[in-house]
Formats: C-alpha cells, structure tokens, sequence
C-alpha cells in the first residue's frame, strides 16, 4: 500500500469520524459513491491470501509482512490519540514467535522509547516468564492499541476498534498458536467478551487457531498492596505454570 492510498485512507476516516460526531449516521449512496464502491469490489484482490475489512466497513488490502504493517501504523489518524503520541508502539520480537504476549496500551516509558513494556511492569513482566523458562527474545510482545493514551487512562471503545484492524492482522501475520492476553482490556478485547478477568483466567480459551490464556496484568500486580497482593502473585503463578506446560508443546 503506498503512503498516498494511506494518505486518502486516513482522510476518508477523519471526514465519516467527523460526520458521526456530527450525528450524522447515513451517507445517501448516490450514483458517484455506488461507483466508486462498486470498483473497489471487483479490484479487491487478496495479497497472498489476506484481504481484511476495517471496523468502519473499508475494505484494506493487508501488508503481506510485519514490516509493511508497522510503516501502515506509523501513518495512521484514524483516532484522536495520534496527535499526543510520541512514538507508535508497534511491538518487538520473532515473526514466527510461538507466543505473543498482549497488554492494553503503551505507557508513558514506551511512548518515548517505542518499545512495550520496558517501564516498572516490563521489568516485572520479564521476571514472570523467567520464572518459567521463558525469555522475552522468543516471544512476540504487543498490545490492543498502538498509541499511549494520555495521562495512561484506559483505552475507550472507539480507539480499541480504530485500532482492532492492525491488531488482528499482526496477529495474522505472526500466527501463534498461542497468546498470553496481560488484563482485562487485552483480554475482553481479543476474546469479544464482558465477562471479568477473574472468570476468565486459569485455562485456555480457543480463538481460531490459536489458544489465549488471560492472566492479571503486571502493573496491576504492582499496585495491590499486602495479602492482595500476595493472593494475585499466587494465581499468577499458578497461570504461568500453566501456560508453561502448553508453551513446552512449541517449543
């Protein structure tokens, strides 16, 4: 895709954004618009296997390779937080990682270095897959959204979905049989569920051809205090071991 299609792409959102919070919920289909979209049916054609429809309907011919993707990332408007953010946090590791570690959004500390999960939480996350055998250099780490929201608020609903195209197709590309989903936010958002953290920990779940295990985000480990927190320290152990055992199966 060239930087001009992305170009018309990002301002075709921003406009159809700007018409919804207007109120504007129908766009009259007239014989230009039925034109224009009948064209892109019938050039629609899958690069190597993978064509993708956006949440908002476009029709997007998906990069054939992560490098491809992360350059699609770096020039997207499609909601407000591009404007604050310092860096897009795209996630790092092996293409062909047999697992992917999902958080919720980039933090203060990964805004300006680009990278996930390298503030307090990293540190933690680091020592949680230490204590099962697991390095950071073989697994692939990401997150729902790629932009920090401000002040680290929890990402909203409309955000999640402008970014659940580049998500979904990360995932695609990278094909882990299995995902470690860090907080209710990655989990909810990855299995399309309301239901809590705590009723969905503690086992697999499957999606596709791969099999996601939620547990408690690092950072919120850190913030609970006394038995709480040496209750969640034990269930997060207690997953770990789990996702180990599976994890050997790959390995």
């Amino acid at each position: 895709m060239t930087k001009e299609i992305v170009r018309i792409m990002n301002n075709i959102y921003s406009w159809l954004h700007y018409q919804r919070r207007l109120g504007v919920e129908i766009i009259p289909k007239g014989p230009g618009l039925s034109a224009f979209l009948d064209r892109c049916v019938k050039d629609e054609t899958p690069v190597n296997g993978l064509t993708a429809t956006h949440e908002y309907g476009d029709k997007i011919h998906a990069p054939t390779d992560l490098d491809g993707l992360r350059r699609m990332i770096e020039g997207c408007k499609r909601c407000e937080l591009h404007k604050s953010r310092q860096n897009i946090v795209f996630g790092e590791g092996p293409e062909d990682a047999r697992l992917v570690l999902l958080g919720e959004a980039p933090g203060r500390e990964e805004d300006m270095q680009g990278r996930p999960f390298v503030g307090p939480s990293g540190e933690l996350l680091t020592d949680m897959l230490r204590s099962v055998n697991i390095s950071r250099k073989e697994v692939f780490i990401t997150s729902v959204i790629k932009c920090r929201p401000p002040h680290n608020r929890t990402p909203g609903h409309e955000e999640i979905a402008a970014c659940s195209f580049f998500l979904r197709h990360q995932l695609r590309l990278i094909d882990p049989p299995l995902i470690l989903a860090l907080g209710l936010v990655a989990a909810q958002t990855i299995l399309k569920t309301k239901a809590s953290l705590k009723s969905l920990r503690g086992r697999f779940h499957q999606l596709g051809n791969a099999m996601v295990m939620p547990i408690y985000h690092p950072a919120y480990l850190l913030r609970s205090k006394g038995s709480q927190q040496k209750e969640l320290k034990r269930v997060a152990w207690h997953d770990l071991q789990i996702l180990e055992k599976e994890y050997a199966k790959y390995r």
